[in-house]
């Protein structure tokens, strides 16, 4: 017989959404592990379970694991247990990501809901821009899901500021996994002007501080799964690693002659946008309700998504995602591959030293099943930097011309452009991300190139190329972070290839040596 080696496999009741606590339990005091309650030896701290999905239990102790238990599955095609018909709420569910990962989860068996109001579609219309990828409206996305994929979804228009709207539907849906992708994602939408930025704070920030009290009120067992950024992190010029949010058990300040311990302290921000700031303030918010209520959280510190491809959104054209290139919402390697195809000049800011996180949309879409697959502790706040490869800008412009240029006959050329954006051209950037391939079983399918490669031949069909010509007015880079009103100037236009690499290298340390060479062997390509 072969032995499962599932990554959750040893998870029990202590993690499942589906248990109901009625210990005498101190939550606050609690710590955020269940070491601290193991330390109890009073028996009046023994901890008591009920199980929702499982009534005739009784009451028990925490202790059945994933393995043992009826309600989870062995799932072969992600090789973890997964909850049978998980009832999952993805909140912005009609955006890039929250529609893919609507599908994903579907096609799994999950039972889906979400709740969307169109503030992407809103957004990017505010800017002359539109999807280059067409997109169904929502009626015909759910429609389709339904008949091509045998997906039902539960979708209510619901704004998440509207706190009364969104917990009559959590009490109906009563979801054991929260999927929040319910806020505004554009750091240059955010440096437009005032209203911009308050409109970005006050949504995310807001919104996502409402979401907490009615989950703690309506739904506390429930794990929320928050995207957050790498931005949140900025670069820090000292070359200090970007740790997983919280600094390592033996991590230590020197200060004075003195000694101190940082071990489980959250790891500094520098924030690089208004939009960053929102997110940041998001993680404080999501880390002090794991403290105060009890509640559990991943904060999935993501990098730059790029791509067009899963199964799902390619088994029917009405099941397309958005992709979009305007420079509010058009994220880099999506914005390179579409100037590519018009013909235009890549844009890279400044030098082009800078160094940033990536990962190719099916990869984060397996990544974010994982962690609802495998939910944290009541009260634990935990993070994870998401992330397959780090790249320098001007680097990915050579890769999306070689691209086009060798596979595609394109004559793809590169330009310098004036940096509208406040960041420094030239910064050591060490990433570690450990959690995922070693806790969660997460290893990337896909390489920059093959990403690209999709994204080229969905992108030069006919009817999406005449999409892009039609918004090519809207990708040139006007919003600066300076709050000047002018366009950025183009510094000098280049032959692919002709610019040395140099500065500092990137780092990415999964805790797998061979995964660092390997990558570090793509980046040099």
């Amino acid at each position: 017989m072969i032995q499962i080696k599932a990554y959750n496999v040893n998870k029990t009741c202590w993690n499942c959404p589906a248990a109901i606590f009625k210990g005498n339990v101190d939550f606050r005091a609690c710590g955020q592990s269940m070491e601290k309650v193991k330390e109890l030896k009073d028996p009046e701290y023994v901890i008591m379970i009920e199980c929702a999905r499982r009534p005739e239990l009784g009451h028990f102790e925490p202790t059945i694991s994933f393995e043992q238990c009826t309600e989870w599955e062995y799932r072969e095609e992600i090789n973890c247990y997964l909850l049978k018909d998980m009832r999952v709420m993805i909140l912005g569910i009609d955006g890039y990501l929250g529609w893919t990962l609507a599908l994903r989860l579907g096609r799994l068996g999950c039972k889906i809901s979400g709740i969307d109001n169109y503030f992407r579609r809103d957004c990017v219309k505010e800017k002359g821009a539109l999807s280059i990828v067409p997109i169904a409206s929502i009626d015909e996305r759910l429609q389709t899901a339904q008949e091509v994929l045998g997906i039902d979804i539960t979708f209510r228009e619901i704004d998440i500021l509207d706190r009364q709207k969104l917990g009559e539907f959590l009490k109906e849906m009563k979801p054991e996994a929260i999927v929040h992708y319910a806020e505004c994602p554009s750091a240059p939408y955010s440096m437009v002007d005032c209203d911009h930025a308050i409109k970005v704070q006050y949504n995310n920030v807001i919104g996502t501080l409402g979401l907490l009290f009615l989950m703690k009120e309506m739904v506390p067992e429930t794990s929320l799964i928050k995207l957050g950024t790498l931005g949140e992190f900025g670069s820090p010029l000292t070359g200090r690693p970007l740790f997983e949010g919280i600094f390592p058990a033996d991590a230590v300040l020197n200060y004075g002659g003195r000694e101190w311990s940082l071990g489980g302290e959250l790891t500094p921000r520098d924030p690089v946008s208004f939009y960053h700031v929102s997110k940041v303030q998001d993680t404080f918010n999501v880390y002090e309700a794991c403290k105060y209520w009890w509640l559990r959280s991943y904060d999935v510190m993501q990098g730059v998504i790029y791509g067009v491809h899963t199964d799902e959104i390619a088994a029917d054209q009405r099941l397309r995602t958005r992709l979009d290139a305007d420079e509010w919402f058009g994220t880099v390697v999506n914005r390179f591959v579409i100037q590519g195809i018009l013909g235009l000049p890549l844009t890279v800011y400044g030098q082009g030293e800078q160094i940033r996180g990536f990962i190719a949309l099916d990869d984060a879409m397996q990544c974010m099943v994982r962690l609802i697959a495998s939910p944290p502790e009541p009260g634990q706040y935990d993070v994870v930097n998401q992330v397959s490869g780090l790249y320098k800008i001007k680097k990915l412009a050579d890769t999306v011309a070689k691209v086009g240029n060798e596979r595609f006959g394109l004559n793809v050329r590169i330009q310098r452009v004036e940096n509208p954006r406040v960041e420094a051209d030239f910064h050591p950037f060490e990433v570690i991300s450990k959690k995922l391939p070693k806790t969660f079983g997460f290893a990337p399918k896909l390489s920059l190139e093959e990403e690209i490669t999709n994204m080229f031949t969905l992108l030069t069909q006919p009817h999406i190329k005449k999409r892009i010509e039609e918004t090519a007015h809207v990708f040139w880079p006007v919003t600066r972070w300076d709050g000047e009103k002018r366009e950025s100037e183009v510094i000098e236009v280049y032959a692919p290839g002709t610019k040395q690499n140099g500065g500092f290298q990137p780092q990415l340390d999964t805790g797998k040596e061979l995964v660092v060479k390997e990558t570090q062997k793509r980046v040099k390509q």
